[in-house]
């Protein structure tokens, strides 16, 4: 008889077989390298993964150059200054008409330096520019949060899977070494003929079945240690362990006393989503700056020369000569009005809409937070009464084992009655397993949700 273990196992078994392939390649070389075990708390995996994590590195990164960009967008109003240089020689001496008489010019070639000073005085689009660059940090500390929360729960789930795997392979363990006491005594039973050699095959069959079982688990246990350690960013070859057993949190499952109230405040979803309203409102602001005039300061200096050479008939070539001169200093103030740009107008229609758009996606969204709350919120209050249910199951299996396996020494009791109630005591307590952990995934993904760091 097969035991199924729950979807949840198997679900967690197929994300760490595609980590595992993907990654093969480098667990290869990294195998080689020796490192000392790791055994962790839940805390203690978690600080880890927020440290090590390449997607919180990232998210801080991303902080660091959106900051830059805040900056660049204040730099905006400093002022400008460049340079500008020019040379030029007449590969063809250029010429001009007089009275008839067609004269070639005496240039050369031409130089010239100058200096521009830019500042703006009056630029309302500059300034909403530097508050969408505030709402662009504002979103990136928001986002790098959203990792951390995600990535905590995902952390949260994939040490619970650890333990549940863990214990339900000591479960296992304990339902196989009590149908190989049920075969030793069936066995000695048959051999002396105090029984039919059907409760002999019957009680080897039910030792047999529990054998894929613990195979199955044993391997589950190493695949959840190993998208546990993806999570953590650590490398795959440090042997890992985790502290406690699932039976420890009984006390947490039974300590929350009435359902909690919905508070989405804190979702990150929600908080991105206002985020991206503000930066909607200012960028209908910064189109309408489109509509506004600039006033600016500038201020221009130039140098010049240039060399001529000219001709005579008589005398031949003259050296050239070159004059220089300077414009001088120009300093004023520059006023740009517009005054018809006809895809202004397109553009601020669009805008609207998208901050519409963005309204009706967060009240689509507040809604569906809500529903997943409250299917978390149901589920841990389920998972409360199964495990209750499943407490009281275990204590029952078991003193239906104890009666059976007295029944059976006694020669009142048949093997069939004996492997069903050792059947029951595994299914029990592995059903009290998977409420605990039931409860404590709800939990965690309702910590999730409601945007709990």
């Amino acid at each position: 008889m097969k035991l199924v273990l729950g979807k949840k196992m198997t679900v967690m078994a197929i994300t760490a077989m595609c980590v595992f392939s993907s990654l093969s390649a480098q667990n290869v070389a990294t195998q080689q390298v020796s490192a000392a075990p790791l055994t962790l708390s839940l805390e203690d995996a978690i600080t880890i993964a927020l440290s090590d994590n390449p997607t919180i590195k990232i998210a801080d990164q991303e902080i660091e150059r959106v900051d830059y960009s805040k900056k660049s967008a204040w730099q905006g109003l400093l002022p400008t200054l460049d340079g500008t240089g020019q040379y030029g020689k007449y590969a063809v001496p250029g010429t001009m008409s007089l009275a008839g008489m067609k004269i070639d010019m005496p240039t050369d070639w031409t130089v010239s330096l100058g200096l521009q000073l830019a500042l703006p005085l009056v630029a309302p689009g500059l300034w909403k520019s530097i508050q969408l660059s505030e709402l662009e940090m504002k979103m990136a500390i928001e986002k790098a949060r959203a990792s951390k929360i995600t990535l905590r729960n995902e952390v949260t789930k994939a040490y619970y899977n650890i333990l549940l795997a863990q214990d339900s392979y000591k479960v296992l363990q304990e339902g196989y070494d009590l149908a190989k006491k049920n075969y030793d005594q069936a066995k000695q039973r048959f051999e002396v003929g105090l029984v039919a050699e059907y409760d002999y095959i019957s009680a080897e069959v039910q030792m047999t079945n529990l054998q894929p079982n613990l195979l199955q688990v044993e391997n589950g246990i190493t695949q959840a240690k190993l998208y546990l350690k993806v999570l953590m960013g650590v490398n795959m070859s440090v042997p890992l362990s985790v502290k406690g057993n699932l039976a420890d949190y009984e006390n947490e499952v039974f300590g929350l006393n009435g359902r909690r109230d919905i508070e989405l405040t804190n979702n990150t979803d929600l908080q991105q989503l206002d985020i991206q309203q503000q930066q909607a409102d200012k960028a209908i602001d910064l189109q309408r700056t489109q509509f506004m005039p600039t006033l600016g300061a500038f201020g221009t200096y130039t140098y010049a020369g240039q060399a001529s050479k000219a001709s005579n008939s008589l005398f031949g070539d003259r050296p050239a000569s070159t004059d220089w001169f300077g414009q001088g200093l120009i300093v004023g103030l520059q006023l740009n009005v517009p005054i018809f740009h006809a895809t202004t107008h397109t553009k601020l229609k669009q805008l609207k809409i998208q901050a519409n758009e963005l309204k009706i996606q967060r009240d689509y969204l507040e809604n569906s937070l809500t529903v997943q709350a409250r299917t978390s919120l149901d589920n841990m209050d389920k998972a409360k009464k199964q495990v209750e249910a499943a407490k009281k199951a275990t204590t029952l299996a078991q003193k239906s084992y104890d009666i059976s396996a007295k029944r059976y020494e006694t020669g009142m009791g048949i093997m069939i009655e004996l492997n069903s109630a050792s059947l029951a005591v595994t299914q029990a307590q592995l059903a009290y397993q998977q409420a605990i952990s039931d409860y404590l995934t709800a939990k965690a993904d309702l910590e999730k949700t409601l945007g709990l760091d």
